[in-house]
């Protein structure tokens, strides 16, 4: 036991070392199909480093609506960013414009009295009360595929869960692979970050890398889902999640009403970089 304890007290000291000479480095692709606006790709690049974060953002809009108003393709693009330093201070900047600025105190702090509550969805297998003012769930499924893929160099298992109620079903797809150490320590560091910023702990849960999608409550708008699985034996889903994709299907159709995603392109380790955690020289200070 003693030896034990040892061990883990160096390789926690090795790794808060390691962590001090570098930084992570983490490229993000995610998407929402979004009826009349059209697909919207959103592109970004997280830099962390210790009490540090860095996050380039670049939003794609492929408007149908607008294209087909004006007879061509539109297409929208901005890139943005945000810069937290070790003090916890935030500082927003646009790259098109070269403009930098101190968020608005209503962006700054929220409380878990804030954040919105998931719709109430019961629980009732076997139960179809269309009646009923909550969406029931009626069954719950995961597959686990056999075949293994390659994901942006991840030899990754595939997952499929299904969440079917009684208006609609949720389809995720999953795509894991075993632990992440470097993702473990840019969870590790960007947690630092979000304590540093007085971010209470339901959004840091909500914020960890690798989680995936069909546990996350919020999004899927349902409670209680970890019994929901339990209950009808279904296990976790082991590893990080480096993939998914999510579509909302109505009962009678087959198209999926809304679907979204994210995936994680690029994971690796750089030397530290003090440039990548300051607003770049020539931008202007706006108010």
């Amino acid at each position: 036991m003693i030896i034990r304890l040892i061990i883990g007290l160096v390789v926690n000291y090795i790794c808060l070392c390691y962590s001090q000479e570098i930084q992570v480095k983490m490229l993000t692709k995610s998407y929402a199909n979004v009826p009349v606006i059209g697909k919207v790709y959103h592109y970004q690049t997280t830099y962390l480093a210790n009490d540090k974060k860095n996050t380039i953002q670049t939003t794609n809009i492929e408007s149908r609506f607008i294209g087909f108003m004006l007879g061509a393709f539109s297409d929208i693009k901005d890139t943005t960013g945000t810069l937290i330093d070790e003090g916890g201070q935030e500082w927003e900047y646009n790259i098109n414009d070269k403009e930098y600025w101190e968020p608005s105190d209503e962006n700054e702090q929220v409380s878990e009295d804030d954040v919105e509550k998931p719709k109430k969805i019961e629980y009732s297998i076997g139960s179809d009360d269309e009646s009923s003012e909550d969406y029931n769930i009626i069954s719950v499924s995961r597959l686990g595929h056999e075949e293994m893929e390659i994901i942006h160099g991840f030899r990754t298992k595939k997952w499929t869960t299904t969440l079917e109620f009684s208006e609609f079903k949720w389809v995720i797809d999953e795509w894991s692979v075993k632990e992440l150490s470097l993702l473990r320590l840019a969870d590790s560091l960007n947690r630092q970050v979000l304590i540093s910023q007085g971010i209470n702990d339901t959004l840091i849960t909500i914020s960890s890398y690798g989680s995936g999608f069909s546990n996350n409550e919020m999004i899927l708008g349902a409670t209680k889902l970890d019994s929901v699985y339990q209950a009808n034996g279904i296990p976790p889903i082991s590893g990080e999640i480096i993939k998914g994709d999510v579509k909302k299907i109505e009962k009678g159709n087959d198209n999926p009403k809304m679907s979204f995603g994210i995936e994680m392109v690029e994971l690796y380790a750089e030397s530290y970089d003090e440039n990548r955690f300051a607003i770049p020289e020539g931008y202007e200070f706006v108010d």
